[in-house]
């Protein structure tokens, strides 16, 4: 049997990228090399939007997150973290590792943090050098107001950074209209690609404060990647195979145009959550995010059952719920390359696995009720 992704990350690999990666290897050093990376590079700011610097990371999303402290922090900085969520929560521990001073601006998970909560830590204490933030809570399903957000720090000195490592390709998260000085994703996520290589922005506020930054660092130094970038180059060995595949993702998000992905991604999730509240369950996010829906489930359904009778009998891959949500929570994506055809599948198959480990329902509402937003 198949399986079928539908978890935020990794993310379906369409057949366009796969080819593309199965084809010759590009050496990193020979002539070929810069005119991919380049173009690659410059196409990539189409996704945020940005116009700010670009750099490509051979790393995990938790990678790309810690060059952004290293880069821009020092030591005994002190930030704000605002987190309600397992992956807003990282930021803290990487700033704690490199002795930055964490402020928390919490909040319940599947909450969003409100702007004014960060305004007015900001305005009490005039030291903090950034804020850091997620725009889409990956283990929650919830999305953060980055616009909102950027607002209120606009009015300070501090910088904002924010992980759009499950957003970008689902929700803009334009630099220049929100203020923000370092975006992030990850190629696992969004562009359909495998792990392994991380996107960065970098505005000139952050830039200037990268040339005080004094986090040690080598392997994620971005002035290194600046000045091989300025020879269509990589400070050490990237991962050329998968620039090839991001190349491809590139070309058919230009071809669909980004404004339409975006679009796509808000009507797929859209009948995801149509379709779970007319079989009267709930969206664990107050404020749901594009990429996926953390659907909250009954005390007789056990999540991690459902995600089991799934596989098995669908091959329908979805998330579970993290840390203390595990078996309470599941998270259904349709983060990346997904079909209308691919949400009416597993609508159908958490219908059927539902009914058969007997929630009571009416059956077929929740495919009628997907099939109606999917238009």
């Amino acid at each position: 049997m198949k399986s079928r992704l539908f978890i935020p990350g990794p993310t379906p690999i369409p057949q366009a990228v796969q080819d593309a990666m199965a084809g010759p290897i590009v050496y990193h050093r020979g002539p070929d090399f810069p005119e991919l990376l380049t173009g690659v590079v410059e196409d990539a700011k189409k996704l945020f939007p940005t116009q700010d610097e670009l750099f490509l990371l051979s790393s995990s999303g938790s990678g790309v997150m810690e060059a952004a402290v290293v880069n821009t922090l020092s030591p005994g900085d002190r930030v704000i973290v605002a987190q309600a969520g397992n992956f807003g929560a990282r930021w803290t521990d990487i700033c704690n590792a490199y002795g930055i001073e964490v402020v928390s601006v919490d909040g319940e998970w599947g909450t969003s943090i409100g702007a004014e909560r960060i305004a007015g830590e900001l305005t009490a204490d005039a030291s903090i050098k950034a804020v850091l933030t997620t725009q889409s809570e990956t283990s929650t399903g919830a999305m953060h107001d980055i616009p909102a957000i950027g607002q209120a720090v606009a009015d300070h000195e501090a910088l904002l950074i924010v992980d759009g490592i499950s957003s970008v390709c689902a929700h803009p998260l334009d630099t220049a209209a929100y203020g923000v000085d370092v975006a992030l994703t990850g190629s696992q996520k969004g562009l359909g690609l495998p792990p392994g290589l991380a996107v960065m922005t970098l505005s000139q506020r952050a830039a200037a404060a990268a040339e005080n930054a004094k986090c040690p660092r080598f392997y994620f130094d971005i002035s290194r990647y600046r000045a091989s970038l300025s020879e269509g180059r990589g400070p050490s060995t990237l991962p050329v195979t998968l620039i090839s595949g991001l190349r491809a993702a590139l070309d058919l998000v230009e071809n669909e145009g980004i404004a339409e992905v975006w679009n796509r991604h808000a009507r797929q999730a859209g009948a995801v959550r149509e379709a779970i509240w007319s079989i009267g369950l709930e969206c664990f996010a107050d404020s749901p995010s594009n990429a996926l829906t953390a659907v909250s489930l009954p005390e007789s359904i056990d999540g991690v059952e459902l995600m089991q009778r799934l596989s098995q009998s669908y091959g329908a891959v979805i998330g579970g719920g993290l840390a203390h949500l595990r078996g309470r929570v599941v998270r259904i994506s349709n983060l990346g390359f997904v079909t209308d055809d691919d949400i009416r599948f597993i609508v159908q198959a958490l219908e059927e696995t539902l009914a058969w480990m007997g929630y009571r329902f009416d059956r077929g509402s929740a495919i009628a009720a997907a099939d109606k937003a999917l238009g």
